[in-house]
């Protein structure tokens, strides 16, 4: 490995600016990974593409950091504290790469779902919601323009590898996606008279989600074919939108998978 001692280094100044500026990245069509499970995630993915890797000095010898840097012909080990302040998240895990932005193409699955994400503009929850959405299926996620980037650090940490599974696409005309899915939409309103549980989901379907504060917007609930409620215990109004994606998403995992229909096709 390289070692990287000073801040002024050109490796290290490009790592920090790319990190801070979503500008930055966008022009150069580069992502920032950090952690092992993502790094991993990105290689098993997409591993003939190169990545730049860069490594906290003290975690050098952790077998699973080794290992990786053992798989890149781009390595650079920085001190701690260059480390620390070139880290886009808290607690870092010790190693960060640069990488290509990737080229997700559809995924063909069968009887997937689509997600459609409106205004949920913190980057944990926008990740939160793609990884559990990957996880139960997902062919695609929709998202508006005001969404918080998919791509960033810290939607990326989110999302745990659901990015390179399945297409992203960004700044969406909702209105129109849903027009153009030929696919029944479905939404959780907190007045709807029918239970979430008590529904009917399987099948191809798109499930609208909307931001943290201002729900989902009312033009494009009037585009959706159906209407339900996720039942709470008294007292609780709501859940933030990366829980009750959650609860939606794998609702319908659970039905598909209790579908005989599907059981005999398996057999």
């Amino acid at each position: 490995m390289k070692s990287i001692r000073s801040r002024d280094n050109a490796q290290y100044k490009e790592l920090v600016r790319l990190a801070r500026s979503a500008r930055a990245r966008r022009e150069a069509g580069t992502i920032v990974l950090e952690g092992v499970h993502l790094v991993e995630a990105y290689l098993e993915r997409f591993g003939a593409t190169p990545l730049r890797m860069f490594v906290k000095q003290s975690r050098q010898q952790h077998p699973e950091i080794a290992a990786l840097a053992a798989r890149s012909g781009s390595v650079m080990l920085l001190d701690d504290n260059l480390f620390a302040r070139a880290a886009p998240v808290q607690a870092p895990a010790g190693i960060l790469a640069l990488a290509d932005r990737p080229s997700v193409h559809a995924t063909g699955r069968t009887g997937g779902f689509d997600v459609l994400l409106e205004t949920v503009q913190d980057p944990g929850n926008v990740g939160a919601i793609l990884r559990s959405a990957a996880a139960a299926g997902a062919r695609a996620a929709h998202l508006s323009s005001d969404c918080a980037d998919p791509w960033s650090p810290k939607a990326l940490r989110g999302g745990m590898g659901a990015q390179f599974v399945f297409p992203v696409h960004q700044h969406a005309d909702l209105s129109a996606a849903a027009s153009g899915l030929g696919i029944r939409l479905i939404a959780c309103v907190a007045d709807a008279p029918i239970s979430l549980f008590d529904a009917d989901l399987r099948g191809p379907a798109g499930f609208i989600i909307g931001g943290e504060g201002a729900g989902i917007s009312d033009a494009l609930l009037k585009q959706a074919h159906q209407l339900l409620c996720i039942p709470m215990s008294e007292g609780i109004e709501s859940l933030n939108a990366a829980a009750a994606a959650s609860v939606i998403f794998f609702e319908r995992f659970r039905q598909s998978r209790a579908d005989p229909r599907r059981q005999r096709s398996e057999q």
